[in-house]
């Protein structure tokens, strides 16, 4: 039986405010009113918004890397 634990992220930006989203291509949490304004440069136009879901199983194991824990993203072994 998987236990399930609720993980809050502070926006990155503001920290004053629950984190609505990550920006896998910033590396940051975002609540919706900080997304908006770094998203509006042209630099980050075409970044991809992910919803957060903060109840995730805790002890979960990558089924791609065998022992580690799953994480909200995983880096190649080419460093990319």
């Amino acid at each position: 039986m998987e236990t399930i634990e609720k993980n809050i992220k502070q926006c990155d930006i503001c920290k004053a405010k629950e984190a609505k989203s990550l920006c896998p291509q910033c590396f940051s949490y975002y609540c919706d009113k900080c997304f908006k304004a770094v998203h509006e440069e042209e630099i980050n136009k075409n970044h991809k918004k992910e919803e957060i879901d903060y109840y995730v199983p805790i002890d979960t194991r990558c089924p791609e890397h065998k022992g580690d824990n799953i994480s909200l993203f995983c880096i190649d072994e080419k460093g990319i």
